[in-house]
């Protein structure tokens, strides 16, 4: 990551680093490459120190909460306190979650190192379940079965060439209550696109019961649509097409 990306992704905050702000910085960089989220982080320590040390240099107490609350104000701000740090004092800064500026790469890293290898697969779409989600078999044989067709379809086939990228990892987490759903989260990563979405364990569950091939078809079109509908909305794709053919029961 170049400094001008470093900054346009500074931008993201919209001059003040909180809660909100912060998980808007985090969303972009889940679509770097694991070498950018990484440079982004090394650029923000480096701008911290640098304007830490200058601060003390001239008798101004800058602490690193300040000193983030500075750097989330943008670039044409953070250099003008970085030649004349006494101009510091000149306003009033929101400090009370600037912190939260300096875990935003590490927690997106630690988001990354979590998700599983990318699948060796011959076609471009894969989907995999989290590691705590128990599938009951007719679900995860009706996703294998519809992965198969939309992989065999041309129609499909075109809407993914719009990406210019040869494979979707897709990973489905089981939603243990509605309070602890995480949102949706897409990246690039080199050769492959990967999205992660909760699903909603209910229906899922009762799958396990015997004679429910049929219902099992129905949640994993479901399941699957509004995940490439969402994957869609983010990539800026047309309307996926309709799921192909039917899961035999």
């Amino acid at each position: 990551m170049k400094e001008k990306d470093f900054w346009a992704a500074i931008d993201e905050l919209e001059g003040c680093a909180d809660e909100a702000s912060v998980h808007e910085l985090q969303e972009l960089l889940l679509g770097e490459d694991d070498e950018d989220v990484a440079s982004f982080q090394r650029h923000l320590e480096r701008s911290l120190s640098a304007l830490r040390r200058r601060a003390e240099e001239t008798g101004i107490s800058l602490g690193q909460a300040e000193a983030c609350a500075v750097l989330a104000a943008g670039k044409n701000v953070y250099k003008r306190i970085l030649k004349e740090p006494a101009k510091f004092r000149e306003r009033k800064w929101d400090c009370e979650e600037a912190l939260l500026l300096e875990r935003a790469a590490p927690e997106v890293q630690g988001f990354l190192e979590h998700l599983p290898a990318p699948p060796v697969t011959s076609g471009w779409l894969d989907v995999r379940f989290g590691s705590d989600f128990t599938v009951p078999p007719v679900y995860e044989k009706s996703f294998e079965q519809l992965v198969d067709l939309i992989d065999e379809s041309p129609e499909w086939s075109r809407w993914w060439a719009e990406t210019r990228s040869p494979r979707l990892f897709v990973v489905l987490e089981l939603m243990k209550s509605p309070e602890l759903q995480e949102p949706p989260r897409l990246r690039r990563r080199h050769d492959i696109v990967e999205f992660s979405m909760n699903v909603d364990p209910q229906p899922v569950r009762r799958l396990r019961l015997p004679g429910k091939a049929k219902k099992a078809d129905e949640v994993a079109r479901h399941d699957l649509s509004v995940c490439l509908r969402k994957v869609a909305e983010e990539l800026s794709l047309g309307t996926p097409p309709p799921l192909p053919g039917q899961a035999e029961e």
